[in-house]
């Protein structure tokens, strides 16, 4: 199996969610899809192409997460916005919905920044369907667009991974345990 560059390959969501981030501020922007199908690598990505400033935060670690978690994260990226000027800074924060509470300090955070007309852009990172469990269409209607990253295709996995089509269908659209298929046993373990 040949292994081009993985770190080359680009999603077509990645132009969809960069193109988005260069329009002004509208819509929080939620890149929502199934466990490791690349929203983080997606996301930086989109904003490693960003000239601005950006903050990237993980609710995902060890410690205690709580909605002052998301407002100190959200005011270090309101610092670099307001350092910025009219091109403003972009807060990504992944697996936001492991934060409980985390819907309504997200709504008011950004109906603040609404109204104080701050140039800063927010991207929620998450699992669609806890995103939606945990408040996204309830507290947020109206304030968010959704970037659907679903498993990755025949097409996508030839062109990261080189992938046969015997290969994808036996090992998948899983981009983290593609490198892993020249060892069953160890992709095995993995998946």
């Amino acid at each position: 199996m040949s292994t081009p560059s993985r770190q080359d390959f680009r999603r077509d969501q990645a132009a969809a969610l960069a193109s988005r981030l260069c329009e002004p501020r509208r819509h929080l922007q939620v890149v929502a899809g199934p466990r490791q199908v690349g929203k983080t690598t997606l996301v930086g990505q989109v904003l490693g192409d960003f000239p601005g400033r950006t903050v990237q935060a993980s609710a995902d670690g060890p410690a205690l997460r709580d909605s002052a978690w998301i407002a100190a994260q959200w005011e270090q990226a309101r610092l670099l916005a307001r350092e910025a000027g009219k091109a403003g800074a972009i807060l990504a924060l992944d697996e936001v919905q492991k934060v409980p509470g985390w819907s309504e300090a997200v709504k008011r955070l950004w109906d603040e920044d609404t109204r104080a007309r701050r140039p800063l852009k927010v991207v929620l990172l998450g699992s669609a369907p806890l995103l939606v469990q945990h408040g996204l269409t309830e507290s947020l209607a109206g304030r968010f667009e959704i970037v659907h990253l679903p498993h990755w295709s025949f097409a996508e996995m030839r062109a990261a991974f080189g992938f046969t089509l015997d290969q994808y269908l036996y090992f998948g659209g899983y981009p983290g345990a593609a490198p892993l298929a020249a060892e069953p046993e160890r992709w095995r373990r993995y998946i």
